[in-house]
């Protein structure tokens, strides 16, 4: 072994195992949970916001909110940056549209265009500090993917850092229950990008 191995080596070995990531909030945990359990699988009507609206409701958590004309719904407490992001946290879509390539390898590239119009959607996973989100969602046509499976719920890749000027992405992070707020069934609302 050469010697700058044997120090990469040494100095590995010195700094011990990767410290083990936080547990997620009970909440998310359960958010996430519920989506990844019906991967594969149509949630209520298929739509959107019906798998958010039924994560929550199954975690226990507070509703959302759709009391915005425009449809910009809540699920929970703002989450400001998304190198905050957890996965069960939930995605606001307004007119997103993400757009780049990148280089895979010698003259290999891969390039992506991903539109969301109004889309709602439930962190996965997160890696480069938020820059790269998966997410679980449906009521979405993902491009060399069967048409039938749209109303499904699928599993997503996003580059956070590739979103074009004009639209944006609103993280939520999922609440505690208001005391005060009757447990019901969440309302539903149709999605206007259906």
């Amino acid at each position: 072994m050469s010697p700058m191995a044997l120090m990469l080596v040494a100095a590995m070995t010195a700094a011990g195992p990767a410290p083990k990531a936080a547990p997620l909030p009970p909440l998310n945990a359960r958010v996430e949970a519920f989506a990844r359990s019906n991967l594969g699988k149509s949630v209520g009507d298929g739509i959107c916001l019906t798998l958010a609206s039924e994560a929550l409701r199954e975690a226990g958590a507070r509703r959302g909110s759709f009391a915005d004309p425009r449809g910009d719904y809540t699920w929970g407490e703002p989450v400001a940056d998304f190198k905050d992001v957890l996965p069960g946290d939930i995605l606001q879509f307004r007119d997103a549209v993400f757009l780049g390539k990148r280089a895979t390898g010698k003259r290999r590239w891969v390039s992506w265009h991903q539109e969301y119009p109004h889309h709602t959607a439930i962190v996965s996973k997160v890696e480069q500090g938020g820059k790269l989100v998966t997410v679980l969602h449906q009521n979405v046509a993902i491009q060399g993917r069967d048409e039938s499976k749209k109303g499904s719920v699928q599993e997503t890749e996003l580059r956070m850092d590739s979103i074009q000027k004009g639209g944006w992405v609103r993280a939520y992070r999922p609440a505690p229950p208001d005391p005060s707020e009757r447990r019901r069934p969440f309302a539903q609302a149709e999605d206007p990008g259906r």
